[in-house]
């Protein structure tokens, strides 16, 4: 017999199939409270911050070669 301990580890995805054979897929925890999310989220804040940087970077390149 197993020890079950306060608490109970819900799945992080639930589907429903509805009456019209729709699947619905529910997500039960917020992205930020799972691993996978917080790399999701990690990388678009770097991507975003990197792009910038090399944009701006270009951008001055290119004016200080008009001058």
């Amino acid at each position: 017999m197993k020890k079950t301990t306060g608490k109970e580890k819900k799945p992080l995805i639930k589907t429903k199939v509805k009456p019209d054979k729709a699947i619905e897929v529910e997500i039960q925890k917020s992205p930020s409270k799972t691993v996978a999310g917080k790399v999701t989220i990690i990388l678009i804040v770097v991507g975003m911050t990197v792009l910038m940087l090399v944009s701006l970077i270009l951008l001055i390149i290119e004016i200080a070669g008009k001058l």
